[in-house]
């Protein structure tokens, strides 16, 4: 299995997938086929074998295709048999209530992951 490296663009994130299991999701989310974007994304997950797994989530917007997309992308995380541990760090700026909220919508959601809220100023 190989990394995963999309650059961003002004519709969608940047992500490093690394096979050493470190994720990295940054920017914005809003891409024109919401499908064709997160499913190769989600496939990977899927696929990772290793026992431990790092996330850092530092999402400045998210469009209400890529919530489920992105949620669908832990879940597969979430359910991966090969992985033991999962830690997510959901960054949210320091007055955007929503990222926070769905952070913590999120950690309701899932039963390995645990999502550590981390509130920033000029994140992005």
């Amino acid at each position: 299995m190989n990394s995963l490296i999309i650059q961003k663009t002004d519709s969608t994130p940047e992500i490093s997938f690394l096979q050493k299991g470190e994720i990295k999701i940054t920017g914005r989310s809003l891409p024109e086929d919401v499908h064709k974007f997160y499913d190769p994304l989600i496939d990977w997950v899927k696929n990772l074998a290793v026992e431990k797994v790092k996330v850092d989530l530092k999402l400045e917007y998210l469009n209400t295709a890529s919530t489920k997309k992105l949620l669908n992308l832990l879940v597969a995380l979430d359910e991966n048999s090969n992985i033991d541990t999962i830690d997510v760090r959901w960054y949210y700026e320091f007055d955007d209530i929503d990222m926070e909220d769905l952070g913590g919508i999120y950690d309701d959601e899932l039963i390995k992951i645990k999502i550590q809220l981390i509130e920033g100023i000029d994140l992005f």
